[in-house]
């Protein structure tokens, strides 16, 4: 019954919370690496970041991008749905964590909040 109720279930806003969520992580992500505060652990995505940086937000912004067409696109939600929940779930978590860690950056003093700005 709740595969049934999930499959029919619209995704679109969702959708554009996964590309806001995306995008906030490449912004995250960004902000750590030019201070130091991280590292790019996909040796994929830093040879991307260190070649150009542009290329890497849209390399971020490009894949929820193709699901939203996808998503469009497809009929049959079944199997996408789910998925979709899924990947929302992780890009939060993964949101969550950045928000975390620049808060003890912060609270820290590792750096002000000027400096993100």
């Amino acid at each position: 019954m709740a595969i049934t109720a999930l499959k029919e279930w619209d995704l679109k806003p969702l959708l554009f919370g996964l590309l806001f969520l995306c995008f906030a992580d490449a912004l995250f992500t960004d902000i750590g690496l030019r201070l130091s505060l991280i590292e790019e652990l996909n040796p994929l995505v830093q040879k991307l970041y260190d070649w150009n940086i542009v290329s890497y937000y849209g390399m971020k912004l490009l894949l929820p991008l193709l699901l939203i067409l996808i998503y469009y696109r497809m009929k049959n939600r079944y199997w996408i749905n789910p998925c979709i929940l899924i990947t929302v779930l992780i890009y939060f978590l993964v949101n969550i964590y950045h928000l975390v860690w620049i808060s003890y950056g912060v609270y820290d003093g590792w750096f002000s909040l000027d400096s993100l700005i």
